[in-house]
């Protein structure tokens, strides 16, 4: 019965890894690939877009920024500090796995698949990249990951919470602020959950992730 349900849970995780590794390369060729469907994400981006210099703008900027390099440094001694504390350093090393490895395939993407995509689409007033997926929005949905990962499961309500709130603000920063489009910030999820499945099926393959425990809080 538990070999059943953990050979279940690894064969949805890995699935799940497959779907957002797919979901990624086919948002790039239909956002890269075709202009009709790029000029659509360009105008549901900029619905909801902030008046450069107005009190939103500046608050966008201010939650985009909260992935940036010093702030990121901040929350991975943290989680660093809490693995040790709640005694999860298998975890500790999965989240690390995650966060390093979801970056560097957003870096390793953004330099391959740079070019003007509608530049200018959004305005000249906005500082749009134009590279996808959202490296902001991967730091920051992975750091929210580890969280939820290195958490107890009787807390992981919380954590998820307090992870989901953090990724939601820097996503919904880079967007209003005029960074990113959305379809960057959606491929950014994908990346982030692709290497999130692959570490929870790790974890329960080796037995270090309770199959309950990976869903819900006890």
């Amino acid at each position: 019965m538990g070999n059943s349900a953990r050979t279940r849970s690894i064969r949805r995780l890995l699935l799940g890894a497959f779907a957002c590794a797919s979901g990624t390369a086919l948002l790039a060729l239909l956002f890269y690939g075709s202009t009709r469907i790029a000029s659509f994400d360009a105008r549901v981006t900029a619905h909801f877009l902030a008046t450069p210099d107005s009190g939103l703008d500046r608050l966008a900027d201010f939650a985009a920024k909260l992935a940036e390099p010093a702030p990121l440094i901040l929350i991975a001694f943290g989680l660093i500090a809490l693995a040790v504390v709640w005694n999860r350093p298998w975890h500790l090393v999965a989240a690390g796995g995650v966060i390093v490895a979801a970056n560097v395939t957003t870096q390793v993407m953004k330099a391959l698949m740079a070019h003007p995509r509608l530049q200018g689409a959004l305005g000249v007033s906005y500082p749009i990249e134009i590279h996808y997926p959202s490296g902001h929005t991967t730091a920051a949905l992975a750091s929210g990951f580890g969280l939820w990962l290195i958490t107890p499961p009787r807390w992981r309500t919380w954590a998820a919470v307090i992870g989901g709130a953090y990724g939601l603000a820097v996503a919904a920063g880079v967007v209003i602020a005029g960074w990113h489009f959305i379809s960057d910030v959606i491929g950014a999820a994908m990346v982030v959950g692709f290497w999130a499945c692959l570490a929870l099926a790790a974890l329960i393959q080796t037995g270090k992730e309770p199959v309950r425990g990976s869903w819900r809080t006890r």
